[in-house]
């Protein structure tokens, strides 16, 4: 068995390759062992990645998920002379399709140096530890405390007003009265803000979310395009035209797939992943306009 997953690997374009992940939140740490599966080492090439944006609010993020993704892997490219990197973002919202439901979409971006091709995989995390209050002076902080399941979860305090002093990482009552206590007496309202830690090593929820996104990109990395076996072969895109079961009229939503390289121009179309061949007549457009 041993020497079958040997060869598997062995097989593999980039084995023994070396990834360098643009991070300084120890996200090296939840990917490294899935790297390690097909052959490849993560390591992590600290760089500043504050400097794109906090989630504190001290540094406003400018620009979209794959503009920073690429800004942290540019940043990384510079002091080094490496082949591949690796950048990941998170972005907190509502659900997009159902808007009342909180979400993490964590984003993985992998860089190939030598081709400029770029591999990017996701994964949309349902319900994450994401929440802040404003307290006053006699305001029970403990109570939101259990609620974000501290001191799993590190939390951030800084005046409602400020941004300074702001204190991060906390993982212990004691240290987050402390903080509040020193902000309050900088605050001109008498208010502080109690905010989870985003920040990975700070969240172990951020990190699951993590580690789906590196499945997601580690499955695209091991699908080779039958053309020129460079790995990312992937579907791009859905083609519409899936009939109604019941009037047997066309839709929009996909009857089948397209599957691109990210290197070469091949593309193939496939059978839904799913297998469904038919949509039922409350998805129907003609049946249920």
């Amino acid at each position: 068995m041993k020497s079958i997953e040997m060869k598997t690997l062995t097989t593999h374009p980039f084995f023994c390759e070396r990834v360098e992940f643009a991070t300084q939140h120890e996200k090296e740490k939840i990917l490294a062992p899935l790297f390690h599966e097909i052959g490849l080492f993560c390591e992590a090439a600290v760089i500043d990645t504050d400097r794109f944006g906090t989630f504190a609010g001290e540094i406003e993020r400018i620009g979209g998920v794959r503009e920073t993704l690429r800004k942290k892997i540019r940043l990384a490219a510079e002091r080094s002379a490496g082949r591949f990197f690796l950048a990941s973002e998170g972005s907190f919202g509502p659900h997009p399709i159902i808007g009342f439901v909180k979400t993490d979409l964590e984003s993985l971006l992998f860089w190939d140096r030598e081709t400029n091709c770029e591999i990017y995989a996701e994964h949309l995390a349902q319900n994450p530890v994401h929440d802040e209050r404003v307290f006053g002076p006699s305001d029970d902080f403990r109570t939101f405390l259990k609620e974000i399941d501290f001191p799993q979860h590190g939390v951030i305090v800084h005046p409602q007003d400020l941004y300074q002093p702001i204190f991060k990482g906390l993982h212990a009552e004691r240290a987050v009265a402390q903080a509040m206590l020193d902000c309050f007496m900088i605050s001109q309202n008498a208010k502080v803000v109690v905010a989870v830690d985003l920040r990975a090593h700070h969240n172990p929820t951020r990190q699951r979310a993590i580690k789906k996104a590196g499945v997601a990109l580690i499955e695209k990395l091991n699908s080779l395009c039958p053309k020129c076996r460079y790995p990312g072969f992937a579907i791009s895109r859905g083609v519409g035209g899936l009939i109604c079961v019941d009037c047997g009229e066309p839709s929009r939503v996909a009857k089948a797939v397209v599957w691109s390289c990210v290197r070469c121009s091949h593309e193939e179309e496939r059978p839904r992943p799913d297998g469904l061949t038919k949509i039922e007549p409350d998805e129907c457009k003609i049946c249920n306009p």
